[in-house]
């Protein structure tokens, strides 16, 4: 995204669209400008999301936790290797919505799926897991 597209919003399908921008913060640019305190967070957080997946035993619980530390882990690294450029790439438009990545896709897709299950009452470990 960086290398081939130009600045300013490109229209890309429908009400989708394309516009590259960087996130210092976390989600919807929160405590941006602190990207140490950001990355701090969002490091504790991947790494309880990871506890989670390893313990996840339900195929749908593993999904979950799945896309949510796929996006987690996604976001950290794109953090680490852009430290000196001002945070992760976000490149993804909506009408009234902050530019996002993929990455941020995945993470609200998991949170849903995560509250879908809480709802449904269905399990996300195993019984002898729990503990």
């Amino acid at each position: 995204m960086l290398r081939h597209v130009a600045p300013g919003p490109h229209h890309l399908l429908g009400p989708l669209g394309v516009r590259v921008g960087r996130n210092s913060g976390v989600a919807f640019s929160l405590i941006a400008g602190h990207s140490a305190i950001a990355f701090g967070i969002t490091i504790a957080l991947t790494a309880a999301v990871a506890v989670c997946a390893v313990r996840s035993m339900p195929v749908l619980a593993s999904m979950v936790f799945g896309l949510l530390l796929g996006g987690g882990l996604s976001n950290d690294l794109d953090r680490v290797f852009r430290r000196a450029s001002g945070g992760v790439v976000d490149f993804l438009t909506l009408p009234h919505w902050p530019t996002f990545n993929l990455a941020d896709t995945a993470i609200t897709v998991g949170v849903a799926g995560l509250l879908v299950l809480l709802v449904l009452r269905r399990p996300f470990f195993a019984r002898g897991l729990r503990s």
